[in-house]
């Protein structure tokens, strides 16, 4: 997964110019989009794609264009890749722009909001997708991917991935580079070692996390969790929709302060009484090295980390994988938070599109992609059927791409465990959540995101927790407009459906 780690950002000291503002971007359709796409008018996106020159293989060939991301160990891939890229397209990668993990989306309105951008193209969350492309923000990429040598090969990608992170009002805005979703990873020595089973409820999962905190001196915690702000929504998503918990009902109202949100909260916060207490101030990197370090015996987190316990040799052969529990007589389900696509900034020239789309097309194919997803120096994970063929067999192969020393790139010491990777994460992409993705998403995320963070900590009760969530909800719907939410709700859900994600 990009960016969850807090490195700095490897980029050149290539200089950034900013570039003139798109005229075909009105001043109203950029004032509503200050903040939140709260004020849409339709659900349409940011209207027809520049027009194709006769030759744009030569069209682009010597053009350089600038990408924005979230930085950490996720920018590595442009780096190694970027020479060949440049040989194979013609179009050269000048610099990558940094923002942080968290303030991703920030950063990035602030940018579309002034009519110009420092960068082409860009990387950000799926659930960022309808409000960039319905406010214009996205250049559509229907009209690049007929280009005679340029299909990004979608037929290749995952169904969830390929029906949620790619569309939006019957146009292709995005580009899928990030597969993410939430799995267990486990200590399978000491389950082991101490007859545990890998537990596949969440009340079986609490016993094994009491049993590994009180009753063994093997290691200190049963489990450890997500607490900080930004992204801890997730794992409250993983347990409500395993409860059967729905986002919304028909008339928009929500569903969360019910039956299903208090089985998740009441469950989670047994957990936490057997969990690190460091939890409520763990993000990303620090519920990873809870677990390389040996701190706790299970956690829930991105289907990375199982290729970095593979390469830390405290933990190299004694790591599991597994999919997230479910509630007894309930389907599990694991949710999908923060996943990466590649967009193109819809405030650069048309040139610059061809370009800055030709070079992600290609950096997201199989032979680029498949060395990236399975490279323990990043942390993207698979998102296309053939990054899992032959049972794996790239994370045991190296990343000839990277300078030096590519023996380091290979993930797993064994076929095996190449193969038990796989396999987990398949199963666990099988019981898929989605996390919402329309205009106006990110507000009732965030309301959630802020109000689990203070659960975690303890500042917040069950009750307390979901009737906030409730209440801002409630006001978010109102704010945006209910007929214009539940249409979008309608249609997202659609997706999801044809997905085979959604079962509500």
């Amino acid at each position: 997964m990009v960016g969850k780690d807090t490195n700095g950002v490897n980029a050149d000291d290539t200089g950034v110019s900013r570039r003139s503002v798109l005229k075909a971007t009105s001043a109203a359709g950029l004032a509503g989009s200050v903040g939140f796409a709260g004020c849409l008018g339709g659900g349409g996106g940011g209207g027809e794609g520049p027009s194709i020159p006769d030759d744009p293989d030569g069209a682009v060939d010597g053009e350089s264009v600038v990408h924005a991301m979230d930085e950490g160990h996720n920018t590595n891939p442009f780096n190694w890749f970027k020479d060949e890229i440049e040989s194979e397209t013609g179009v050269g990668l000048s610099n990558v722009q940094g923002f942080s993990f968290t303030g991703l989306y920030s950063n990035l309105v602030t940018e579309f909001t002034s009519g110009e951008t420092s960068f082409d193209m860009f990387s950000f969350y799926p659930q960022f997708l309808g409000e960039f492309a319905a406010n214009g923000h996205a250049a559509p990429l229907d009209d690049f991917m007929e280009i005679d040598g340029w299909d990004p090969q979608f037929d290749d990608l995952l169904k969830p991935f390929r029906q949620m992170y790619t569309q939006w009002g019957g146009s292709t805005y995005a580009l899928p580079i990030d597969g993410d979703v939430l799995m267990l990873v486990y200590r399978k020595d000491l389950f082991e070692k101490h007859d545990q089973e890998v537990p596949e409820t969440w009340s079986e999962f609490n016993e094994v996390a009491r049993y590994f905190t009180e009753e063994t001196d093997d290691i200190e915690y049963g489990a450890a969790t997500f607490g900080k702000r930004g992204f801890g929504y997730g794992w409250f998503l993983t347990r409500f929709g395993g409860a059967n918990g729905i986002y919304f009902d028909e008339d928009m109202n929500p569903q969360i302060n019910t039956e299903a949100g208090r089985m998740a909260l009441e469950s989670w916060q047994e957990t936490l009484e057997y969990a690190d207490p460091n939890s409520p101030s763990y993000g990303y990197a620090e519920l990873r090295d809870a677990f390389l370090n040996e701190r706790a015996a299970m956690v829930v987190q991105w289907t990375d980390v199982p290729k970095k316990a593979a390469a830390t040799p405290a933990v190299a052969d004694k790591w599991g994988g597994a999919p997230v529990p479910g509630f007894e007589g309930m389907s599990a389900a694991s949710a999908m938070p923060v996943g990466r696509v590649m967009g193109i900034s819809n405030y650069v020239s048309d040139t610059k599109k061809l370009a800055a789309y030709r070079w992600a097309q290609t950096f997201s194919l199989p032979k680029y992609s498949s060395h990236m997803v399975s490279d323990p120096d990043c942390g993207e994970d698979p998102f296309r059927a053939s990054h899992f063929e032959n049972d794996g067999e790239w994370f045991t192969t190296p990343n000839q791409h990277r300078d030096g020393q590519p023996d380091s790139s290979i993930a797993f010491s064994s076929a095996e465990q190449a193969a038990e990777y796989a396999s987990s994460v398949q199963a666990t992409l099988e019981q898929g959540y989605p996390v919402p993705y329309w205009p106006g998403a990110q507000a009732y995320i965030e309301a959630l995101d802020t109000n689990i963070s203070k659960f975690v900590s303890g500042q917040q009760g069950v009750d307390a927790t979901l009737e906030a969530v409730e209440s801002e909800w409630n006001s978010i719907v109102e704010e945006r407009g209910k007929e214009q939410q539940q249409e979008y709700y309608s249609n997202v859900i659609d997706a999801w459906k044809n997905a085979g994600i959604w079962n509500a």
